[in-house]
């Protein structure tokens, strides 16, 4: 590692992830959001799609 002023001129931050939410890998957190969001994503499409499709 270098220095503090090193730390600063780095265009990419550092992140450190917590080990302890790896308990929430597979769990649903919010069931019924995730239930509104996918029917809407059947309905209208996914993001990448319609910007697929103007191309």
């Amino acid at each position: 590692m270098g220095s503090m002023k090193d730390d600063f001129k780095r265009k990419v931050p550092t992140v450190r992830i917590d080990k302890s939410l790896d308990k929430y890998d597979n769990v649903e957190l919010f069931p019924e959001k995730l239930t509104k969001a996918n029917k809407m994503l059947h309905k209208v499409g996914s993001p990448e799609d319609s910007i697929k499709n103007t191309r």
